[in-house]
């Protein structure tokens, strides 16, 4: 029958045999494999950092035509930014109540009476300038000297003067022609005093011949009004009244102060001014006639001293006007606009019109290219400052893999939280949008780096998330330091975790320092004093227990799917009634009692050097559990004296001596136990020679048959961690300290010392990072055990177990076939159980 399949290969069969001899043929694939694995790596994440960060190169298309009014919104949209929106009605009910707050402005002319008294008395002194003027007869037309009343002289000339001056006198002139000359100079002194006199008014101050009584009174009347607040008619104040009016005081039209007048009481007008100068009148001592005169002369005087000042009002109106900004809605990222099935209103084109401006921008693939490569170098920067100057940073495929895992999650999650806490906020406008924001558990990637891989991976890790979290938060310098805080703190509160239960503890610490944060924020930007930051440091603390939960939930996930042990999975491995431990302790006794005394001396070796003690225990406890299959072949496990190995050739007992290794290394991955462990498992023997079974190889050499040495080495590899070189150490030291005779503290100290230097001379420390500095340590910490467990003892001066007699404690004899505690039993007995 022949069994060649006549059909030809199908054309990706041929293309995966071409591309495999390709490979072949170019030994560096892996390499440049791994470089594309990494480029694609920084590229993706950059690449969503990007769509993130720039909404409008992928948002959707906005309603912002007049057309779009009425229709039904199709779905809800929410504000992919932060931004603010006009408010047209506010802005100008804002400006209408400044406008309307500003008092009208009048003008209070301080000289205005005064001068109207000067008009009087510039009136007069004209009139009486005529009359002064020297008659015929060298004396003057009229005497201005002679009061009215009748006194203020005697003798024949007096007489004469007050004659004179009295109406129907006979004078030194004619009476006829000095009245007409005084009206021939009326117009000059109405045109002096600027008001109307009544002809009846005139004819008495022509035949008083303009006195200085009359002068006087007029003044009397007029002065006491040169202080007031003097308006036409009161009603033009009634716009004012509640809010008072803003006056100036002015000299010569020049201002000199201002003042708020909020009464309006102490203003007059015009009519009441009169009154006043009715009963101001009534004590003068003239004649009745001439003070009715006085009076209408001086109510003529009268003038408004406070004048609405139209243009100044306005000026200042207008200026507190444009002192009103344009007032903003602001609308929060995350916060919906409008829901699905409602109706498209005037409002809400106009908010997506704004929000377009904010969001569509003609450089669209700049911006994602500017990011991508900003990202992109950020990520290759810290990537490779780590690998090479953070010793433990390891650039593994699967840690990286994890790293951006990680970053990728947490830039998407954050765009889900902005999603979850807008719509929280939508329905209960309990707490202000900006508090929710501190809940976001930005720690969580920081806390999960640091609990199933190293402190110093955490903190590359940290240093990405927390710039990646201020670039998503709007460019953000606060979000990142807030995020700063919270991750280093979260990845140190879980560098020794025992017990899945001390991540809620590691919670509760990262929440407090998000409280810290919060509250530096807030003192920063002036804003402690307010009910949002207690909102916030609640957020906030309640951001921590978040991480938390999150942490506790996804730990075990990533456990499994990238095969990682952490320290709570540690602990229960290191638990000895484990299925493994169980086993081993049934089938190979003695290679579980060096496992327990191995990991005892790593314990302690790994904490005076500072490494993982309950990584380097486990790793002792399990390393030999592949001298499960062939446990006899191993002389801690030999009884009775036999060996087996006195029957096989020496190069089949070293085959049998390096196959617990492979074996275990089976056992470990099938019991899931951890790489870690798988680790230590293959490398606890490194590539060290089985010196005994090469010694006796050489013996029996012929030069037929050489005996190649390779074949007496272990396969390694070499221990790569410390954990596993102690393993290594101890493995050795405690097989030779059962071999000594006398194990005082001197002789330990110096079998010690020699199987060190042996193992570190044999180069099997090469590709861990030990140092001699840790090396005498590691010797220190051994010796402490040892000299613990093979300590000295008394000779007792009797035997350590007293003979009973016959009988039992109640006096009774034993039952037969028993024998005393102190009576050794025979070989036969110690066979039936199992000894």
């Amino acid at each position: 029958m022949n069994t060649t399949d006549p059909r030809p290969p199908s054309r990706w069969r041929q293309a995966v045999s071409v591309l495999g001899q390709a490979l072949r043929r170019y030994p560096g694939w892996r390499r440049l494999g791994y470089r594309a694995f990494l480029l694609g790596l920084v590229l993706l994440l950059s690449a969503v950092v990007a769509i993130l960060v720039n909404p409008g190169t992928s948002g959707p298309a906005f309603p912002v035509s007049e057309e779009d009014i009425g229709k039904v919104a199709g779905s809800d949209i929410r504000a992919p930014v932060s931004f603010s929106v006009p408010d047209v009605e506010a802005t100008e009910r804002k400006r209408r109540e400044a406008e309307e707050a500003v008092r009208s402005v009048y003008d209070f002319e301080q000289n205005l009476l005064s001068e109207r008294i000067g008009r009087v008395r510039r009136a007069f002194g004209l009139m009486r300038a005529l009359l002064e003027e020297p008659a015929a007869d060298g004396g003057p037309l009229d005497s201005p000297e002679e009061p009215l009343d009748g006194g203020g002289g005697d003798g024949e000339a007096g007489r004469r003067r007050r004659a004179r001056a009295l109406p129907g006198a006979e004078t030194a002139e004619p009476a006829g022609d000095l009245d007409a000359l005084l009206d021939r100079h009326k117009d000059a002194f109405i045109q002096a005093l600027q008001t109307v006199i009544r002809d009846e008014d005139w004819n008495r101050l022509r035949e008083a011949r303009f006195s200085d009584e009359v002068r006087d009174a007029v003044i009397q009347l007029l002065q006491p009004l040169a202080d007031e607040l003097i308006v036409s008619r009161r009603e033009l104040l009634g716009a004012e009244r509640g809010r008072g009016i803003h006056v100036r005081y002015l000299r010569d039209g020049v201002p000199e102060r201002e003042a708020v007048l909020n009464s309006l009481v102490q203003i007059l007008d015009t009519e009441e001014v009169w009154v006043r100068i009715e009963r101001a009148a009534e004590e003068l001592e003239l004649p009745v006639p001439l003070r009715a005169c006085a009076v209408r002369l001086a109510r003529g005087l009268v003038a408004p001293s406070l004048a609405y000042n139209y243009t100044e009002t306005e000026l200042r109106r207008q200026e507190a006007r444009e002192a009103v900004g344009p007032l903003e809605i602001r609308i929060k990222k995350g916060a919906k606009i409008i829901r699905d099935g409602d109706l498209i209103e005037k409002k809400h084109i106009l908010v997506f019109q704004e929000l377009r401006k904010h969001t569509e921008v003609s450089n669209e693939g700049e911006l994602f290219l500017g990011t991508v490569l900003l990202v992109a170098l950020m990520l290759w920067a810290t990537g490779r400052f780590s690998v090479q100057n953070i010793r433990k940073f390891r650039s593994e495929p699967r840690h990286l893999l994890l790293l951006a895992a990680l970053l990728l999650v947490m830039v998407l999650s954050i765009k889900v939280w902005f999603w979850i806490f807008g719509a929280v906020w939508e329905q209960f406008r309990l707490f202000p949008l900006e508090s929710y924001y501190y809940a976001i558990p930005f720690a969580a990637g920081a806390m999960l780096v640091r609990f199933v891989l190293n402190s110093e991976m955490a903190l590359a890790f940290t240093l990405v998330a927390s710039l990646l979290s201020g670039l998503l938060m709007e460019n953000n310098i606060g979000y990142s330091l807030y995020c700063l805080a919270s991750s280093l703190t979260a990845a140190g509160a879980v560098g020794q975790v025992s017990q899945r239960s001390s991540l809620l503890r590691a919670g509760v610490l990262t929440g407090f320092a998000n409280v810290a944060a919060v509250v530096g924020l807030t003192l920063l930007a002036g804003s402690f004093l307010s009910i949002e930051t207690l909102f916030s440091a609640i957020f906030a603390w309640a951001g921590g227990i978040l991480v938390a939960i999150i942490v506790t939930g996804t730990a075990p996930v990533i456990e499994t799917v990238f095969g990682y042990t952490t320290d709570v999975k540690l602990m229960e491995l290191a638990n000895l009634n484990h299925p493994l431990l169980k086993e081993l302790i049934v089938e190979a006794p003695g290679s579980y009692h060096h496992s327990i005394i191995v990991g005892s001396l790593v314990e302690a070796a790994a904490e005076s050097i500072h490494c993982n003690p309950l990584l380097a225990k486990v790793m002792a406890y399990y390393h030999d559990i592949g001298k499960i299959k062939n446990p006899a072949y191993f002389s801690e496990n030999q009884r009775e004296g036999v060996n087996r190995h006195d029957r096989i050739k020496p190069s089949l007992s070293a085959m049998v001596l390096k196959a617990h290794v492979k074996d275990g290394a089976e056992l470990a991955r099938t019991s899931k136990l951890g790489q870690p462990i798988v680790d230590a498992i293959l490398q606890h023997h490194g590539t060290s020679l089985i010196k005994y079974f090469y010694q006796k190889a050489k013996e029996q050499e012929d030069a037929q048959n050489p005996v190649d040495e390779r074949e007496f080495r272990y396969l390694g590899p070499k221990p790569r961690t410390r954990e596993v070189a102690l393993v290594m150490l101890a493995d050795a030291v405690e097989a030779a300290a059962k071999s000594i005779e006398d194990p005082s503290p001197s002789r330990l100290q110096g079998l010690v010392q020699n199987l060190i230097n042996r193992i570190f001379v044999d180069g099997q420390l090469e590709e861990c990072d030990l140092t001699l500095r840790d090396l005498h340590e590691i010797a220190r910490a051994f010796n402490r055990v040892l000299v613990g467990i093979y300590h000295s003892r008394p000779d007792y001066p009797e035997p350590a177990t007293k003979e009973r007699g016959p009988e039992t404690k109640n006096g009774t004899p034993p039952p037969a076939g028993d024998k005393p505690r102190g009576e050794a039993s025979t070989p036969e007995e110690l066979h039936r159980l199992g000894m």
